[in-house]
């Protein structure tokens, strides 16, 4: 009796956590009815404009979306699902489709995340260290687009300037560097078509 009253008070006590946790992801985002951000998801709106991040609905965030703080905008659609680990940073733009699943530790950047110069990048290394993103430093973006009904297998890195047609599946562990056509299966580094999806 007693075992079971502190198991239900224990599960309460997380739902809770779940709950608040769920609040104040969505302080940073204009996300749609019933998504949910679970503990190990983290939205970082460095721009503190709301309408940089937009999630529809029926979605499940469980890894990290970010955006720059001089500009980058995030779009998912509905019915997706952002794996643990996973990091979607944002400099120019990046869009993902309706019922998207990303994997967990999946890496998609719009942007070089650093300059390609070396006097810049250490510039722009120690700007970080000492006040976080405020300066503005050419990061070479290009926007990704991710159509809808695509599955991005775990491990994948999606690199600046890559459209992936619907229905793309994309293999775990693959680097994506060119666009994919719809309807695919690509892997390996780069990745390459392997097959077709149905």
């Amino acid at each position: 009796m007693l075992y079971s009253m502190v198991f239900c008070l224990l599960c309460h006590m997380m739902n809770l956590g779940e709950r608040i946790h769920n609040k104040i992801q969505k302080k940073h985002c204009i996300a749609g009815n019933n998504t949910m951000f679970y503990r190990q998801s983290h939205i970082n709106n460095m721009s503190h404009q709301r309408e940089n991040i937009i999630i529809g609905k029926n979605s499940h965030i469980r890894g990290e979306i970010l955006v720059y703080p001089y500009r980058g905008k995030i779009c998912i659609g509905d019915d997706c699902y952002i794996g643990e680990g996973t990091r979607i940073w944002s400099e120019m733009r990046i869009s993902i489709g309706n019922r998207v699943l990303i994997a967990h530790n999946v890496d998609i950047h719009d942007s070089n995340d650093h300059p390609m110069d070396k006097e810049e990048r250490h510039t722009h290394f120690m700007s970080i260290l000492r006040e976080g993103f405020l300066e503005k430093f050419d990061l070479r973006g290009r926007e990704i687009r991710i159509g809808d009904d695509v599955w991005i297998g775990f491990g994948v890195c999606i690199m600046k300037g890559v459209t992936i047609g619907d229905g793309a599946v994309i293999a775990a562990h693959a680097v994506v560097t060119k666009d994919v056509p719809a309807n695919v299966v690509v892997g390996g580094n780069p990745a390459k078509i392997i097959n077709h999806s149905e």
